[in-house]
């Protein structure tokens, strides 16, 4: 029974695991520097670098880690044990190089590759003629190379994707902070802000921005989650260089449209009207739209934060006066926001133009009103009919009350008017 036990701790044990040849360590470590050279030089010469958010790894760095490389596969190679985490670490560094300057991992695993190959065939050149380069000898020297890279290359993509992660909160948090300076006007001198924004790769456009506001409506509901859902629509729409959106939270996207006059207001509302078109179709049967405030244009990037605040008055204005419109501008609205800017002035407006219409005791006062909002907005008692669901018999007898309630011709522009404006501000109050 010992000997079976014995047997079987000895089946269990771990193979050792093949040395390389004391010759080849030493020739390459001799051969070190020279080694480091070659590989660095040929990662700069083949690698194609992807600067698309920062510098690529300079070829210092490149080189260091070259070095390092070859250093982890020697000490391996020497003591026929894997490499410790400290070791992985100093290799991986080009990775957090990487992370700060691309949105991929793919360069910087090229980069080893081409390192790896130049040193097997540096490795193949000093066994050249030697005795003990036998194929069994080199076929242990491959497994060390090929596993010391594959060893590397996943610490190299755990390290990238770690630093990336940290790079991306960073720089998110970084923009935040930007694009809250913009439409709050914290900001010192646009020079500054300018500065800030190249570091971030986020371009500015110095004549200035009309601002909108947008909001996803599920049923009659803000989305919960609609500012983001809204980002990830916009991303994927074509935009004019310096534009900028943010979803300043989880219900509100804010989109800066660059603009240099009072003209490039339309561009923006037909921005939004795309964004509410790609919602839709992407929404299925959720049947999702979108609901946007649009600011005036105000020039120079200090008169963002003013065309920010014109845009959620416009959006909480147009929630109210057109719910189930798409794009309320400001500056349609001024009229609306500058009389109830007046609140008691605008109930007195209200209570002049709709008089008895108004009075709670009057009987069917809510179908009254409904019928005249109707008839206005239409124009004719055949259409209002239709909008309302009735007879047309039926809306020519609530017509009749409304002229004796109101005392006065509805087929007048002015009153019409009066009483249209009168019913909208109703709504605001």
């Amino acid at each position: 029974m010992a000997k079976v036990a014995i047997k079987s701790k000895l089946a269990r044990a771990p193979k050792a695991a093949p040395t390389l040849p004391p010759a080849l360590i030493a020739e390459l470590e001799r051969r070190r520097s020279g080694m480091a050279r070659h590989m660095a030089r040929a990662v700069v010469s083949l690698v194609r670098w992807d600067d698309s958010t920062g510098v690529p790894p300079q070829r210092s760095a490149i080189a260091r880690a070259c070095e390092a490389g070859l250093d982890l596969f020697l000490a391996t190679a020497r003591e026929a044990r894997p490499a410790t985490n400290e070791e992985l670490r100093r290799v991986a560094q080009l990775g957090i190089l990487q992370a700060r300057s691309s949105q991929s991992v793919e360069p910087i695993l090229a980069a080893y590759r081409i390192a790896a190959r130049v040193a097997w065939d540096e490795i193949l050149r000093a066994w050249r003629g030697h005795t003990e380069a036998t194929p069994e000898a080199i076929m242990v020297t491959a497994n060390y190379v090929f596993a010391a890279l594959d060893q590397v290359a996943a610490e190299v993509t755990k390290t990238y994707l770690h630093a990336r992660e940290q790079h991306m909160q960073r720089g998110t948090r970084a923009h935040a902070r930007l694009f809250h300076a913009l439409i709050s006007d914290n900001f010192d001198s646009e020079l500054e802000l300018q500065k800030q924004a190249l570091a971030l790769n986020m371009p500015i456009v110095p004549t200035g921005y009309v601002v909108a506001v947008c909001k996803l409506i599920i049923g009659n509901r803000d989305g919960e989650r609609g500012g983001q859902a809204l980002a990830e629509v916009a991303a994927s729409l074509e935009v004019p260089r310096g534009a900028i959106n943010h979803a300043t939270d989880p219900s509100t996207l804010v989109v800066l449209w660059p603009a240099a006059s009072v003209a490039n207001v339309d561009a923006a509302g037909e921005f939004v009207t795309q964004l509410q078109d790609e919602a839709v179709k992407r929404s299925g049967t959720a049947r999702a739209r979108v609901r946007a405030g649009i600011g005036g244009y105000h020039p120079g990037l200090r008169g963002i934060s003013r065309s920010y605040l014109e845009a959620q008055q416009a959006i909480e204005a147009g929630r109210k006066l057109r719910p189930e419109g798409v794009v309320h501008r400001h500056d349609e609205l001024i009229p609306h926001l500058v009389l109830t800017q007046n609140p008691r002035l605008a109930e007195r407006f209200v209570a002049h133009s709709l008089g008895r219409l108004i009075d709670p005791k009057v009987r069917n006062r809510g179908q009254l009103l409904e019928t005249l909002e109707a008839y206005l907005v239409r124009g004719s008692v055949k259409d209002a009919a239709a909008a309302l669901g009735l007879h047309r018999h039926t809306v020519l007898y609530r017509l009749d009350k409304l002229r004796e309630l109101l005392g006065g011709d509805l087929e007048i522009p002015a009153t019409r008017l009066r009483l249209q404006f009168a019913l909208e501000i109703r709504k605001l109050l």
